[in-house]
């Protein structure tokens, strides 16, 4: 390992990590404008790998007025580069049948948040939703 790896991973958060933590201590830190909307999360595999996702339904419920659930999905199947493969596509199209199916069975305007690239990707090329970043959607709510 080089020098001072893990004094860097130490430092390492996820956005959404830092910034719920952040609302934690600190609950006037940012300030949200209330809304009324439903909120479909999906977890990042890299995001499952490192905690427990549950945070994200918290940080959302954090926006005045937002309802937020969790999906129960496994991953998006596109994984960086495999899913545009040609060798691999049928094979990233089935990986992802569980997630399309829960995202096209969200009820309408439901706001759907997948933090990772691929997933939105994913997510957006195959269904007719156009997923957010958790950032966009607590930049969206900020009081300006």
């Amino acid at each position: 390992m080089l020098p001072g790896t893990e004094e860097v991973a130490e430092r390492c958060f996820l956005f959404e990590k830092f910034v719920d933590d952040l609302l934690e201590r600190e609950p006037g830190a940012l300030r949200f404008e209330p809304r009324t909307s439903r909120v479909a999360i999906h977890a990042h595999c890299h995001a499952k790998a490192l905690l427990q996702p549950g945070f994200m339904v918290r940080l959302t419920e954090r926006l005045p007025g937002r309802k937020a659930r969790l999906l129960e999905t496994g991953c998006c199947g596109m994984a960086g580069v495999f899913g545009m493969l040609e060798a691999k596509y049928e094979l990233s199209l089935k990986v992802a049948a569980p997630l399309l199916e829960q995202v096209n069975a969200q009820p309408p305007n439901t706001v759907v948040i997948a933090s990772g690239t691929s997933c939105r990707h994913q997510i957006e090329d195959l269904t007719p939703v156009r997923p957010k970043h958790m950032a966009e959607l607590l930049a969206d709510a900020l009081v300006r």
